[in-house]
């Protein structure tokens, strides 16, 4: 069967695979990148470009290596490189001598060009895109039940494992009506871990670049450090939200284009690309909703994201809420992410007491 590699979404590479199903394609996917498809992006990336365009790259170019045909590349408007990311991973990886055809999602009509490629019947399309869209409702549910319950749990690691079968399960499942069953079920799931319900975790919010935000291997995996340290995470970026801002859909969507500029208004003026915007409307609104701190994944050379840090900064102290700020590139190590997030941690708990006593 022909093959198609998809970008590292993380956990979201489960639901992609339904859209795949849906033309006919088998997909290669991957939930988190592997050490060896970075090194391989290191190596094939000019130096200046940023972490994810050589995660992308490792990605696509392992999958050339054992004989895929095809990769899809998201995209991108505004000031943000991304835009280019597509044509250069064509260019590096045809100069490599790999014939993989990179496709882009790209604004040239109503089919984008990979649906033109492989033309699928509607009626299958548009049962995987059903199916797909139920399976991003779940993944969304399967996180966010983890978040809570990984800071309760006794045992470290038993969330973890109740999370990785929930998303193995999902995997298995090829219509909408399977996992519009399934999803209901998902808290049980997690009931059955024991808690200690006297806790008061932390809460901290996720911020910047999406693909470093959902990589756990990009990340050095900070939702679950963060979680066995006590801190009930939310990784701000959701594949559902962000979709439902692209194309308009719900009559009311805090997480909307229009609500962001609206929310950071007092601090953001121009378009900066890529997912700035969000995330300083969303610090803004963790401050908002009593959150303790936020944690800004920054990957090195992302100019959206290095450009608006002190506009982060800025609005972090306005608001009074904590900030600590992470660089990643491919030489960043788990026990530096690890020792800072440790750190971070303990001060924002310094804090609590503090103003408990106040």
């Amino acid at each position: 069967m022909t093959r198609l590699a998809i970008p590292n979404v993380g956990n979201y590479a489960v639901a992609y695979a339904s859209l795949a199903d849906a033309m006919g394609v088998e997909a290669e996917t991957c939930r988190s990148i592997t050490p060896e498809m970075l090194e391989i992006g290191a190596r094939y990336a000019p130096e200046s470009c940023c972490l994810p365009f050589k995660a992308y790259l490792g990605h696509f170019m392992k999958a050339a290596m054992d004989g895929v045909e095809y990769a899809v590349m998201v995209n991108s408007i505004g000031p943000c490189r991304l835009r280019h990311y597509g044509r250069l991973h064509q260019k590096i990886i045809r100069d490599a001598g790999f014939p993989m055809k990179v496709f882009g999602l790209g604004y040239d009509g109503v089919k984008p060009p990979i649906v033109r490629h492989f033309d699928p019947p509607l009626p299958v399309f548009l049962r995987g895109s059903r199916c797909f869209w139920f399976k991003l409702s779940a993944i969304d549910l399967i996180e966010q039940e983890a978040w809570r319950v990984r800071p309760l749990e006794l045992y470290l690691g038993d969330t973890s494992q109740v999370m990785e079968a929930a998303l193995c399960k999902l995997e298995t499942m090829k219509d909408a009506k399977t996992v519009i069953a399934f999803t209901p079920m998902i808290p049980a799931r997690y009931a059955v871990i024991p808690q200690d319900a006297t806790r008061k975790p932390l809460r901290v919010g996720l911020l910047g670049e999406c693909s470093v935000l959902r990589d756990k291997f990009l990340n050095h995996n900070v939702e679950e450090t963060l979680g066995h340290l006590g801190c009930h995470v939310r990784n701000f970026f959701q594949m559902g939200v962000e979709l439902k801002s692209i194309f308009n859909l719900g009559m009311i969507n805090e997480y909307s284009h229009k609500n962001q500029l609206k929310k950071a208004k007092n601090y953001l003026h121009a378009r900066v690309g890529g997912h700035a915007l969000d995330t300083v409307a969303n610090a803004i609104r963790c401050a908002e909703t009593g959150y303790d701190g936020v944690v800004h994944i920054c990957p090195s050379g992302c100019l959206p994201e290095v450009v608006i840090r002190p506009i982060l900064r800025n609005a972090c102290r306005d608001h009074g809420i904590s900030l600590l700020e992470l660089t990643y590139d491919e030489h960043t190590a788990q026990a530096g992410v690890s020792t800072r997030l440790e750190a971070f941690v303990d001060m924002l708990l310094d804090l609590r007491v503090k103003k408990g006593n106040k």
